[in-house]
């Protein structure tokens, strides 16, 4: 089911369904987004979540940004409590998690739009729901375009058509999507483990006290500096197939350090300057650096920047080094949010370079544990197309078994 047929699909729920506005159903509250204005980050402030704390249906809290506690006292409507659904309104608009115990009383970004439920059944519906390709799909459709975001407003959101089941049938579908949320949740703590041992290991090796040689940056990579977004074609889309075009969100919204796709593609003569696989791409923001290596031929976009080494090895040692100093290297990158990297700025710094046999060695190691990072991550993304193919079923009134679609018309609520 795509975003185009969603809501021609809910006319035709089996017998006993029902269908509501997002805005409109008596046991949810949409409350709207969060802080506009959080100033700068405060190390011992109150935490808040971005769009980029809300990845595959769940929250991350590992490097919040932090806001004055005047801030946050004066911002209580967006004060989160256990059960909020959070929604991403900038970027992976649509994107969906609920709020749990160690999250409350953090407090939502401008980015993120609040939903409040009655009890925990409602939230897990809805965080199903929004959590479908089909609404991300209709979400994208009702968003607007930037120069580098997508922005789905409040008044659109709640217009989301929701599919409301009968009591037995949706608790039925909510234990079917508990095991794959379990199974999906062991794969992202697998992903985890891998990436944190690799960089455990370079720690160990960068700073076991042997004083590694340094050296600048600039003679050891070629440096791509971004360009702007080309417009789209006539339909308001940029083009597929054709080269992955990567904006800074989708360095500093990736779960990993490895990008294999991307969602803006540029069709050929558009793409400028292509960057081969195994290039890292880097973008920034105040609280740190971010780097990825890619998989992929790649067009940059404004603000990242593409590093270009001479081989494997090479690129491992420099994610890690990179990657271990984000916050420090935010220094080279220019405005009030530290988002426009300076290519002059970032070429110049060193970097700690020891002999090839030791980062080849480093390589090995690190390739092994991103390869195993890499493995639960596609095992996560089959599990997020068959909660799809489980849902349509039950939407289509074929899954479980027995249960038969009335094909009754229904109309959608004004």
């Amino acid at each position: 089911m795509t975003g185009e047929d969603l809501e021609g699909r809910l006319r035709c729920l089996p017998d006993g369904w029902d269908v509501g506005r997002l805005g409109d159903l008596p046991t949810a509250q949409v409350i709207g987004y969060g802080v506009t204005r959080p100033g700068a980050h405060t190390e011992a402030g109150v935490p808040m979540i971005r769009a980029a704390d809300i990845q595959d249906g769940r929250l991350r809290g590992d490097e919040p940004r932090r806001i004055d506690p005047r801030v946050h006292e004066a911002n209580r409507r967006s004060w989160l409590e256990i059960g909020d659904i959070v929604v991403v309104l900038v970027g992976r608009v649509g994107e969906a998690a609920v709020v749990q115990a160690e999250f409350q009383h953090w407090n939502a970004s401008r980015t993120v739009a609040v939903i409040r439920t009655r009890e925990p059944d409602e939230a897990a519906w809805l965080n199903l729901w929004l959590g479908s390709s089909a609404v991300r799909a209709w979400c994208e459709r009702q968003a607007t375009s930037s120069t580098l975001q997508r922005t789905l407003s409040v008044t659109a959101l709640r217009k989301l058509p929701v599919p409301i089941p009968p009591a037995g049938l949706r608790a039925h579908l909510l234990r079917a999507m508990r095991l794959l949320e379990e199974k999906g949740a062991t794969n992202a703590r697998i992903t985890e483990c891998a990436t944190k041992l690799s960089e455990a290991h370079f720690a160990r090796e960068a700073g076991e006290g042997t004083p590694w040689p340094e050296q600048p940056l600039a003679s050891l990579v070629h440096l791509v500096a971004g360009k702007p977004t080309p417009k789209p074609d006539d339909d308001g889309a940029l083009s597929e197939p054709g080269t992955a075009f990567v904006a800074p969100a989708d360095i500093l919204q990736s779960k990993s350090p490895h990008l294999y796709t991307t969602e803006r593609r540029l069709p050929s003569g558009k793409e400028g300057r292509v960057c081969a696989p195994g290039s890292l791409l880097v973008a920034s923001r105040e609280d740190g650096v971010r780097a990825v290596m890619s998989h992929v031929p790649t067009a940059v976009g404004r603000n990242v920047l593409a590093l270009e080494p001479e081989s494997v090895s090479d690129a491992y040692w420099l994610l890690h080094e990179i990657c271990s100093r984000g916050a420090e290297l935010v220094a080279t990158a220019q405005g009030s949010a530290g988002r426009e990297l300076s290519r002059k700025a970032f070429a110049a710094i060193t970097v700690r370079w020891p002999s090839r046999e030791v980062r080849e060695q480093f390589a090995r190691l690190a390739g092994r544990l991103h390869e195993r990072a890499r493995i639960a991550d596609d095992e996560s993304e089959r599990l997020r197309e068959l909660r799809d193919r489980l849902l349509d079923g039950f939407l289509s009134g074929t899954f479980p078994k027995g249960a038969k679609a009335s094909g009754t018309s229904r109309t959608q609520p004004a």
